[in-house]
């Protein structure tokens, strides 16, 4: 791979993002007098980064609904930087944002790349590559394989070494994707060839490697910035020890449990991780902090700018998006000087609905028109967000709808601020998690800040659950008992509509070479699946028995019922409230 790392001023820029990121690079690039060239697929060409677009920025539609026939067509993405006679690109947060073969692709075609080398982004992005930089640079690192495993013996042999739990890892993978746990030798071999295959399929390569599974940690990273003359600035850190499936929902600027003697080890190895691979631009070193040995380990390094970063900026002032184009015009930080003042607190509001499966809360993606959307302006709170009123939540991206990061004196006066903002907030149309954050934001565990990142899953499993998802129902304007098994009678008969929960994508069959689940003329049970719906890159059952609530039971679950008729084919997408299927109540 060629490395041309150029650094020349930012002038004319593509901006190859979307969402809330999208929304704050247009902004940040016109404060900047940089022009604008901002690409969006077919379904965000009415975004709120389009809106943000003032008289000299253009918008250019990159292609079809989904990630593959648009953000991620990098030949597209360079063809439309070329006829826009751009200068440079950010690659935004996701997508191609961590690809070194991406960022070579630019500087082969005369373009600033906003991020760091080829080599940085080869040696950081591959997770066996990073951990041995890190162990030649004295930085502690999860005990594991230490490399590439490329067989399940071996996997099984490097995990009795070491003792179960062990994890299994993508090389490539990143955003809580491409990761398991095994908690016994029983297992390792199929799982080992699972994640294989998922990984192969997510990130383009099949690579493992294997390391201990730290039981009780909290998610600490450091934020870096670094410009081509050698100055590293450490601007402070993140704990992001609340999330749910490697996903993270609320981030700090601080740790209530790290010491300060860790804290300043943290610092240390992710400056010297920095300097070690010559990085230039904004980047993030994450670390776990072991609870149990009271030590902190490496865990990688993310060489693009993070969802999280204005945590940091709000506590530091400083603007980590300006400081990415200066450092890419060839400027110097050495003289920007954090001032580390006060307490910030982000939360990431997903359009989610919650759905109880085998008495666990699981939240499933929910797409649809938002009705209506009352986000107030505050001066102590900053906001990110993809959606307004009237405006589209499609099912081709991920969840996030919405940032809102709140600055206070402290940590107390941060969660207060924040809790008294969130009552103010109102989004309907869909469902989202903030009536999940509030209880969160309320809970004596998270206030004291005495926990690790079992902490959601913990407190999911002892609310009341029935209670926090009639919750969200509400918050969305759904009264899940105003919708009445009359509502879904066809008119003359005993026969019965199902109707799409909310848009997605519907699917008959789990893959192209199956069966379908159902075929007209099936008898079915309320807990068999009728289909699969994908929305955001999540695929979900759909049964009669998720239509059940506790209060309203529409499909009775002791009936059996025959499939009438089907109305969609494979890959059609549908709104909320759309016909899926007649079915009729066998009686006996």
């Amino acid at each position: 791979m060629v490395e041309k790392k150029i650094f020349r001023p930012v002038k004319r820029i593509l901006i190859h993002a979307r969402g809330c990121t999208a929304q704050k690079l247009v902004k940040k690039a016109q404060e900047s007098n940089i022009e604008v060239v901002l690409v969006q697929s077919d379904p965000d060409m009415t975004s709120t980064a389009a809106d943000e677009l003032n008289d000299k920025g253009r918008l250019v539609c990159i292609g079809g609904n989904t990630p593959d026939e648009s953000y991620l067509n990098a030949q597209s993405v360079i063809r439309i930087a070329e006829l826009e006679k751009v200068d440079s690109l950010h690659p935004g947060i996701g997508f191609l944002s961590e690809s070194a073969q991406f960022a070579a692709f630019c500087g082969n075609h005369n373009l600033n790349f906003i991020g760091p080398r080829v080599s940085s982004m080869e040696t950081m992005g591959n997770k066996s590559n990073a951990i041995n930089t890190a162990i030649a640079s004295g930085v502690p690192v999860v005990p594991g394989s230490h490399g590439i495993v490329t067989t399940s013996a071996i996997a099984a042999k490097v995990a009795s070494e070491i003792g179960y739990p062990v994890l299994l890892k993508a090389v490539h993978g990143g955003g809580g994707k491409g990761i398991q746990v095994v908690h016994e030798p029983a297992s390792i071999h199929e799982l080992f060839h699972q994640i294989s295959t998922e990984a192969k399929s997510a990130f383009g390569s099949g690579d493992i490697y294997l390391e201990k599974f730290v039981t009780s940690l909290r998610h600490i990273e450091v934020q870096i910035l670094r410009d081509s003359h050698g100055n590293t600035k450490v601007l402070g850190l993140r704990d992001c020890s609340v999330q749910r499936n490697n996903q993270k929902i609320i981030e700090e600027s601080a740790s209530t449990m790290l010491p300060k003697n860790l804290e300043d080890k943290v610092y240390k190895y992710a400056e010297s991780l920095s300097d070690a691979v010559d990085y230039n631009g904004a980047g993030t070193v994450e670390f776990i902090y072991n609870l149990d040995e009271n030590d902190v380990y490496f865990m990688e390094m993310n060489t693009r700018l993070q969802v999280e970063h204005p945590v940091t900026e709000l506590v530091t002032g400083i603007d980590i998006v300006k400081e990415q184009f200066n450092i890419a015009s060839g400027g110097s930080i050495e003289n920007i000087k954090p001032k580390f003042k006060g307490y910030a607190i982000e939360v990431r509001v997903n359009a989610e609905r919650a759905v109880l499966q085998n008495d666990v809360v699981n939240f499933i993606p929910n797409a649809g028109k938002i009705t209506k959307c009352i986000i107030p302006e505050e001066k102590h709170i900053q906001i990110l967000k993809s959606i307004d009123e009237n405006k589209e939540v499609t099912p081709f991206y991920d969840s996030m709808v919405v940032q809102i990061i709140c600055y206070g004196k402290d940590r107390n006066d941060t969660i207060e601020k924040l809790l008294s903002y969130l009552d103010t907030v109102v989004i309907q149309g869909v469902c989202t998690n903030i009536p999940l954050i509030k209880r969160i934001l309320k809970d004596d565990v998270f206030v004291n800040g005495d926990y690790d990142t079992n902490y959601l899953p913990n407190y999911l499993e002892r609310t009341d659950k029935d209670e926090l998802i009639n919750a969200i129902e509400l918050s969305a304007g759904n009264n899940r008992t105003s919708v009445t098994i009359d509502h879904l009678r066809v008119e003359g008969s005993n026969e019965l509509k199902v109707l799409a929960p909310a848009s997605s994508i519907f699917y008959s069959a789990p893959s192209p070479s199956e069966p379908s689940y159902v075929k007209e003329g099936d008898i079915i049970n309320a807990s068999q699946t009728l289909c699969l719906m994908e929305a955001m890159k999540m695929f979900s059952p759909l049964n009669l028995k998720s239509f059940n609530s506790q209060n309203n039971k529409l499909y009775d679950p002791e009936m059996q019922y025959q499939v009438i008729r089907i109305h969609n084919s494979e890959g059609q997408q549908v709104s909320q409230g759309d016909l899926l299927f007649v079915i009729k109540p066998i009686t006996k």
